[in-house]
Order: C-alpha cells, then sequence, then structure tokens
C-alpha cells in the first residue's frame, strides 16, 4: 500500500484459522506493513473468527499493532471491502453482459 499496491495473496485450500491468519498475512504482510508505516499504523480487520483468535491477539499486542474500533459481527456494510467487491462486481459485469437467449433456443410449452 505504501506504493498504491501490495501482493494478492491467495489462500491455498482449506479452512482459514487463526493459525494460519497470523503465519500466512500477519506475519509476512502487516507486520513489514506496520514496520514501514511506523505507530501511527492501525489495522483494520472485519471480525471475522480467525481474526479474533486468542494467539492473534497476542501477536498483535507482541507486535505493537493497534487494531481499529472494534466492528460488530458480521457487519458487512461497515466492512470497506464489500464496497470494492461491489465496484469489482458491477465493472465484470458491464464487460459481460447477460445475453438474451435467441429466439430458436426459447422452448415452448
Amino acid at each position: 500500500m505504501l506504493d498504491g499496491r501490495t501482493p494478492l495473496h491467495v489462500c491455498e485450500r482449506g479452512t482459514v484459522t487463526g493459525v494460519r491468519y497470523r503465519d500466512e498475512i500477519l506475519e509476512p504482510y502487516v507486520r513489514l506493513f506496520r514496520g514501514a508505516v511506523g505507530p501511527e499504523f492501525i489495522l483494520m480487520d472485519d471480525n471475522a473468527r480467525p481474526h479474533r483468535a486468542l494467539l492473534v491477539d497476542e501477536f498483535l499486542e507482541s507486535e505493537d499493532i493497534r487494531l481499529d474500533v472494534d466492528w460488530p459481527a458480521r457487519s458487512p456494510d461497515l466492512s470497506p471491502i464489500e464496497y470494492v467487491w461491489d465496484v469489482l462486481g458491477r465493472a465484470i459485469a458491464t464487460r459481460n453482459p447477460l445475453r438474451e437467449p435467441s429466439r430458436k433456443s426459447k422452448q415452448r410449452c
């Protein structure tokens, strides 16, 4: 994000747990980003179960990473990523509009 982009991390198969979230996201990405930004860095997550695991809280505390305000559980309207998904969905829809079936393919009852 410092230069406008971060690498996309794709989680391999399986459930994202607190351990995976810490090991695959927090340690390699968030820790470095926090170091680059400095003490004013605040992490914002979406209150998913893996984000609230005790070992995640302990990791964040040990790295002096502050969390944003507490989000209510399951609140997509408060999660900025939901707006990004909406914009992406609309952009994709304009590139791939649904086509009307041809008259030949319509079945009559």
